[in-house]
C-alpha cells in the first residue's frame, strides 16, 4: 500500500473506530463513529452474538467480527447509506463486493483519480478468504435483521446446489441428511486452494541459532514439537507443567490478564507430550530467566529485558510475540510464524508414521492439536511433499514384491 493510500485508510480507522469496552459480560469489543458513538445496530448484533455462544465468545473473535463489519461501515458511510437502506436491494450488496475487490476503494471519487494519473498505487488487495469474511459476517448481520422484523426482505441471495462428494467428505454426519442440496451465498467467492507452507529441518535449526534469549528458544520449540496455537502457548501457566509425564495440559481459561486462551473452550482441556529435553530447558528457564524477571503471576511466559522496567515479569502478550519473530525474521532472512510452526508439526508426523512404514494415526494427531474434526487434519494440516510420495509409493512396491515372492515360493 502506497504512502497516500495508507494515509486515507488512516482517515478512515479514526472515522469509524474498533474500541474495546468493558462489559457486565467481560471484554467486548464494538465499532464506534468519530464521536465515540455506538453504531446502533451493529452493536444489538454483537451482543446477540455474544449472548448466542455457548459461554462467552472470544473478545479476539468479537475483534475479527468488528474488522469486518468495519469495511461495510465505511462502505455505507461513503455512499451516505444506513444499513436499513439495503433492505430488499441485493444490488446494494453486489456493489459492496465490488468496492471490496478494488484497491481504490478507499477514495470517495476513483473516477476521478484514475484521469489523474498523478499517483503511482501499490493495489491494498484483501486475500479471498478476508472476503469471504466480511461478507459472511455482513450476511449474517442481515440474516438477524430479517429474523428480529428490523427488515423486510434479506438482501442476501442465496441459492441452493447440490451437495457434490467433496462436500459430503468434509461433513461426517452428511449420510444422516434427507436434504442433498445446501443453500451458498451468491456473493462468496471460490477460494483457491491453497498448501500452507512449512519450514525445513535445516531452516528451522539456523532460524534456532539466531535465537539468543532461552524464553524464546522454548517457545519455538513448544510449538514446533508441541503444535501448539499462540493462544494456547501464552496462556500456559506454571501449574499446566508436568514433569512426571513430560509434558503441558492446555486448558482453556476465559479470564487471563493478557487476552490469551485455548480455542477449545470448556470441556476441550488437553495434554501434550513434548522431548524430555525441551522440559529439561523449560525448568532451566523458570530457574533462571522467569524467577529474575520477579513476576507477579504464574504465567509461563513472561516479558523480560524490556526497556521498561515495570514491565518484566509480566504475562507475554501476542503482539509482543509477533514483534519477537518479525525481528528474528529480519536477522535471518527465514519468514516464520506460529501457524507455520503448527503446520510444521502436524507434517513432521504424518512423515514419522510413513518413515516406519505404518499408517497415519490421524485420529492421534487430530486430539493432539485440539482440533475438533479430524477432517480438518487430514485436509488443511499435513501436506506431504514429492519425496514423502515417492517414499510411500517405494514401500507399496516393496510389499508388493514381497507378495509376490512369498507366492512363488509356496508354489
Amino acid at each position: 500500500m502506497s504512502k497516500k493510500q495508507s494515509e486515507i485508510k488512516k482517515k478512515w480507522l479514526e472515522t469509524i473506530r474498533i474500541m474495546p469496552a468493558l462489559t457486565d459480560n467481560g471484554e467486548m469489543y464494538y465499532l464506534m463513529d468519530e464521536n465515540l458513538d455506538f453504531i446502533p445496530l451493529v452493536k444489538e448484533y454483537l451482543n446477540m452474538i455474544q449472548a448466542r455462544a455457548e459461554r462467552e465468545a472470544a473478545p479476539n473473535t468479537i475483534r475479527t467480527y468488528c474488522y469486518n463489519l468495519w469495511y461495510f461501515i465505511v462502505y455505507l458511510k461513503m455512499k451516505k447509506l444506513n444499513i436499513l437502506d439495503l433492505d430488499g436491494k441485493p444490488e446494494a450488496l453486489t456493489q459492496f463486493k465490488l468496492w471490496l475487490k478494488n484497491p481504490y476503494r478507499f477514495y470517495e471519487n476513483v473516477e476521478l483519480l484514475s484521469y489523474e494519473g498523478e499517483y503511482e498505487y501499490e493495489e491494498d488487495e484483501l486475500k479471498v478468504s478476508t472476503t469471504n469474511a466480511i461478507m459472511d459476517r455482513v450476511s449474517s448481520l442481515f440474516l438477524w435483521l430479517k429474523a428480529s422484523g428490523r427488515i423486510k426482505d434479506n438482501p442476501v441471495v442465496y441459492r441452493n446446489v447440490m451437495a457434490t462428494a467433496a462436500m459430503r467428505d468434509r461433513d461426517m454426519l452428511s449420510h444422516t441428511k434427507r436434504n442433498r442440496t445446501l443453500q451458498k451465498n451468491t456473493l462468496k467467492s471460490k477460494v483457491p486452494s491453497i498448501i500452507p507452507k512449512t519450514i525445513e529441518k535445516k531452516d528451522f535449526t539456523k532460524y534456532l541459532e539466531a535465537v539468543h534469549l532461552l524464553r524464546d528458544k522454548i517457545i519455538l520449540l513448544i510449538l514446533k514439537e508441541g503444535g501448539l496455537r499462540s493462544g494456547e502457548l501464552l496462556g500456559l501457566k506454571l501449574e499446566d507443567l508436568d514433569y512426571g509425564d513430560q509434558g503441558v495440559h492446555v486448558r482453556f481459561r476465559p479470564d487471563n490478564m493478557n487476552g490469551s486462551r485455548a480455542k477449545g473452550g470448556y470441556g476441550r482441556d488437553r495434554f501434550v507430550h513434548l522431548p524430555a529435553d525441551l522440559i529439561t530447558l523449560i525448568d532451566r528457564y523458570i530457574s533462571s530467566d522467569w524467577a529474575n524477571s520477579d513476576p507477579d503471576t504464574d504465567f509461563l511466559f513472561v516479558v523480560l529485558n524490556s526497556n521498561n522496567p515495570l514491565d518484566n515479569g509480566k504475562p507475554l502478550k501476542k503482539s509482543t510475540l509477533s514483534s519477537t519473530l518479525n525481528h528474528y525474521n529480519r536477522k535471518t532472512g527465514i519468514k516464520l510464524n506460529t501457524h507455520k510452526l503448527r503446520h510444521t508439526h502436524v507434517t513432521e508426523l504424518a512423515r514419522e508414521y510413513l518413515s516406519k512404514g505404518e499408517t497415519i494415526n490421524w485420529k492421534y494427531i487430530q486430539e493432539r492439536i485440539g482440533h475438533k474434526d479430524v477432517t480438518t487434519t487430514m485436509g488443511t494440516y499435513a501436506h506431504l511433499n514429492a519425496e514423502d510420495h515417492k517414499k510411500e509409493y517405494q514401500r507399496m512396491e516393496d510389499y508388493r514384491e514381497e507378495k509376490r515372492e512369498e507366492r512363488e515360493n509356496g508354489k
